[in-house]
């Protein structure tokens, strides 16, 4: 994961002029990554003989060229560059050895931010990760070299570099469709109050001619009368406010309005901001991990490339996000107390205890010291508590439910079960103070026990049965990841865009446009 590189050009190669001299000026700091990879690779070949073929020019500035696909920027890379000097080959020019060595550094760099992101989510606070593993320039160094030697060549390298998670592979696919389909712009539609099915409105062919842009309805879906909202309109309503993260109820709001409103340009954004996104989380991703998708209040078990276990989920509320991380799963607690969070204690808690005498009791939630010592609620004064520690007792209606899922970060975080599971059944499932409840949270903890011996899953009935409060640990470390994506392709190049509830989408785009060379 790489912070960006915001060298100008000019410091590069002024108007491709051979430089002589013995340090050429590429762009970074010299022990940057891509510096030191563009080294490593120089070692065993020059630069100006690995980029003497006119032909190895022609096919990066291919590969080049279609990183617009994965939402990369192509003249980032120096494609215009490339191109003057793959016309100075063909014109039986030779370029210097710096010129080549800005070829190399626009392979590997592109190469780089192709695997792993253009910018460091971590370094700007934006993922935690429980344990990192830096890039290393060898590795870089080595697939470029490995695919400048074989026959797999610069596509090969390209093909390596990319991300192979398969929701990566499906938001590609459907922003190059959606780089095809979607036109520079569209019709408007007239704010206003809201439009109902079975009204009749001027904005009504404004609204149709939108839609018909977009392929949700037929130009003449209205013909027999222009100003009626009609079914068939109301089918295509629907199905657009489905795939752009809005409630499906057929009403054009100022929600649904402002998201067909909204420029071509905007959209393809989004979808260029959660590619970077997915180049993030591939990162993460290992064999076997538990993924929760935040944007989407989902929860999924993947294993060898497959979903093995998933469900709904609910998710942090806009002010008390669910985080962004990487941990490991070490063990589980059956039957778990709930230590109330002081955030929650404060805000939730303390009020609804002032209001209620009985709320204490009728939780079952017990008032301790700092020394873990019970109090009498009778003897606090609930007008200005302090140093206490409110506890939950394990068993019915306890805010964990039966069991809670846990890993190693500096949120206080987990996933656990929850008795609130009537707000399963709604649409946008951003309940929580931040930990994730799971739907069926019990189905996913036995997944995740799959592999125990059998004496290790008697253990986990009997304790769970007994009503005890235990950790048990799991056979081996889960890796679980936690992530936030508002863009989602399907397999037929189909895009769901989710609610930016976060509101994180125009802080990404602005990220990555101040990341352009």
């Amino acid at each position: 994961m790489l912070l960006p590189l915001t060298a100008p050009a000019t410091q590069i190669v002024n108007g491709l002029d051979p430089i002589t001299g013995p340090h050429c000026d590429l762009p970074g700091a010299p022990d940057s990554l891509f510096r030191q990879a563009t080294d490593l690779l120089g070692e065993q070949n020059s630069h100006s003989e690995l980029w003497s073929d006119t032909g190895q020019l022609q096919r990066l500035y291919r590969e080049l060229d279609r990183l617009r696909i994965d939402g990369l920027q192509p003249q980032n890379y120096y494609l215009k560059e490339i191109g003057q000097l793959e016309a100075r080959l063909n014109e039986g020019d030779t370029i210097a050895e710096c010129e080549a060595a800005l070829v190399s550094y626009s392979f590997i760099r592109s190469l780089g931010e192709l695997k792993y992101g253009r910018v460091n989510p971590a370094e700007l606070g934006l993922f935690w990760q429980h344990r990192t593993a830096a890039p290393e320039p060898r590795e870089l160094a080595s697939l470029a070299a490995d695919s400048l030697a074989s026959n797999d060549g610069i596509r090969g390298a390209y093909q390596k570099a990319r991300p192979a998670l398969d929701l990566y592979r499906q938001l590609r696919h459907a922003h190059r469709e959606a780089r095809r389909l979607y036109p520079v712009s569209w019709p408007e539609v007239e704010p206003g109050p809201m439009l109902r099915p079975g009204q009749s409105s001027t904005r009504i062919p404004g609204l149709v001619s939108r839609l018909a842009a977009q392929g949700y309805v037929q130009d003449d879906v209205n013909a027999t009368d222009p100003h009626l909202y009609n079914t068939d309109i109301e089918q295509g309503v629907r199905a657009f406010q489905r795939d752009h993260g809005l409630r499906s109820d057929g009403l054009v709001g100022s929600a649904t309005t402002e998201a067909l409103n909204a420029p071509p340009a905007a959209w393809l954004a989004k979808i260029r901001a959660n590619l970077e996104r997915l180049r993030w989380l591939n990162q993460e991703l290992d064999n076997e991990a538990l993924l929760v998708d935040i944007a989407g209040a989902w929860v999924e078990y993947r294993n060898d490339g497959e979903v093995i276990w998933s469900g709904k989920a609910q998710v942090g509320r806009p002010e008390r996000k669910t985080p962004e991380l990487s941990s490991s799963i070490t063990h589980v607690t059956l039957n778990p107390t709930w230590t109330i969070p002081p955030t929650v204690f404060y805000q939730d808690t303390l009020p609804a205890i002032q209001q209620d005498p009985d709320y204490l009791g009728s939780h079952r939630i017990r008032v301790l010291d700092r020394e873990g010592t019970e109090l009498d609620p009778e003897i606090v004064d609930w007008s200005r508590p302090g140093g206490l520690i409110l506890r939950q007792d394990a068993g019915e209606g306890n805010a964990l439910g039966r069991v809670a899922i846990r890993f190693p970060n500096p949120f206080s975080v987990y996933l656990h079960d929850t008795p609130s599971v009537r707000l399963f059944d709604t649409p946008n499932r951003f309940y929580s103070s931040g930990c994730v409840r799971v739907e069926n949270a019990m189905d996913l903890t036995r997944a995740l026990f799959q592999r125990a011996d059998n004496k290790r899953k008697s253990e986990f009935d009997s304790v769970l049965q007994s009503g005890r409060t235990r950790n048990l640990s799991l056979p081996a470390p889960v890796p679980v990841v936690m992530a936030y994506w508002t863009a989602r392709g399907d397999a037929e190049g189909r895009i769901r865009f989710r609610e930016d509830m976060y509101a994180e989408d125009i802080l990404l785009i602005d990220l990555l446009e101040d990341a352009e060379r």
